[in-house]
């Protein structure tokens, strides 16, 4: 039979081997996290890198756009302004 010192030995060998588990998965959750982390910031920055490769070609376009047609273009920007302009007035 087995007495109080042994069942107290046990179950303090068990809690050890309990506690050493849950530090090894609380490490392997960490490393888990931290490449789940660089994947995630990888891909954000490639995607801000192609916005960013699309907003310089926009504007390239609509540079060359305006350097061809000045004179389409400045009566373009007015008659947005204007349009704007009566949009937000006739809103007070």
């Amino acid at each position: 039979m087995a007495t109080t010192e042994d069942i107290t030995k046990d179950l303090r060998q068990d809690l050890a081997t309990l506690k050493a588990d849950v530090g090894n998965l609380m490490a392997a959750m960490k490393d888990l996290g931290v490449e789940h982390g660089r994947t995630a910031y990888e891909r954000a920055r490639d995607v801000g890198e192609r916005a960013r490769g699309h907003a310089l070609a926009a504007q390239e376009s609509v540079e060359h756009y305006i350097e061809a047609r000045p004179l389409t273009s400045l009566l373009v920007a007015f008659g947005t302004g204007f349009a704007i302009g009566t949009l937000l007035a006739s809103r007070r």
